[in-house]
């Protein structure tokens, strides 16, 4: 008898396996995310990719940010242009004297050379930004076509129609809609980001380096740093060189006029160490929001992608 009811008698842990399977399906079946869910949430939010795409309300906002940034290169560029034909024309002049006769000419300018190629490298970085900004223009374009709409419809269509028949979409075609939503929207997402960040964090230093790199340019172009130091000979008809170096006119300093035009070059150079900072700091501004940010927002969009794939997949293998 006892044989009879032990063997009647479930054991302690298949009782609770049992529990733990009925636990199981109960927290399956009241999950918010089942099968039926997911597949109208994943329709509502394709339908939604596609209204966007046809829209295109963020190409719109895009552009205009896009626009607006190639506009504060190009006056950059005009800017950094313009310093370096001023630097260039001080860097160029000499200083002419004859005293008695004697013909000396001095270039006291050579010591902005390396500040001369600072400006022409800075000339350089600003005209890769506005290509930069120009070929983020035509990826807008390029993107935002009716043959890259058209594709993204039927290629989400079609995968549309195999999950909806409880069908097993091909991987390829999940990576088809994958790729085609990534090449509708990354650039217009990146350059709204990029833009974004700007406003948000970098708009008050690119204004205020702005401002000194344009003040400088603008006394460069109305101060006039050099000047012709002609000291005339006497006019007492032929003389010795020795006697014209003897009875040069009081009247003329040299002296002070080398002096003068030492402290034009010295403030000339005092400009330019200021702004040499400045120059520096557009530089890393504009490199910052069209080479890292990109990047970064890209790299972030590509996870995203994978991450979206291997959902997919692992939806997938489940089914």
């Amino acid at each position: 008898m006892l044989c009879l009811v032990s063997a009647k008698l479930p054991a302690p842990w298949e009782s609770m396996n049992q529990n733990k399977h009925l636990l199981e399906s109960n927290a399956v079946d009241k999950s918010p995310f089942s099968s039926a869910t997911l597949r109208w949430l994943t329709l509502a939010l394709l339908l939604l990719v596609l209204s966007v795409a046809w829209l295109k309300p963020l190409d719109e906002r895009a552009r205009a940010e896009t626009e607006a940034g190639l506009k504060r290169a190009l006056v950059t560029y005009a800017v950094a242009r313009t310093i370096n034909g001023i630097v260039s024309v001080v860097q160029e002049s000499t200083v002419s004297l004859q005293p008695g006769g004697l013909g000396v000419t001095l270039a006291p300018a050579q010591f902005l050379d390396p500040v001369n190629d600072l400006v022409e490298q800075f000339a350089s970085v600003m005209l890769a930004v506005c290509v930069s900004f120009g070929i983020q223009l035509m990826l807008l374009n390029i993107g935002g076509s009716t043959a890259v709409n058209v594709a993204l419809t039927l290629v989400v269509f079609l995968w549309l129609a195999a999950r909806w028949r409880e069908w097993t979409a091909p991987r390829l075609l999940s990576a088809l809609v994958v790729g085609l939503v990534f090449l509708r929207f990354a650039v217009p997402l990146l350059a709204i980001a990029s833009e974004t960040t700007y406003r948000y964090v970098l708009a008050d230093e690119y204004s205020a380096a702005q401002q000194k790199v344009e003040a400088f340019a603008e006394g460069a172009r109305n101060t006039s740093a050099t000047d012709s130091l002609s000291l005339a000979p006497d006019q007492a008809g032929a003389q010795t060189l020795w006697e014209r170096i003897k009875k040069l006119p009081d009247s003329v300093d040299i002296e002070a006029k080398l002096r003068r035009t030492q402290e034009r070059f010295e403030s000339v150079k005092s400009w330019l160490d200021r702004t040499v900072e400045h120059v520096v700091r557009l530089m890393a501004l504009f490199a910052l929001q069209t080479v890292f940010l990109p990047l970064l927002f890209l790299w972030a969009l590509v996870r995203l992608s994978s991450i979206a794939i291997g959902a997919n997949r692992a939806s997938r293998m489940a089914s």
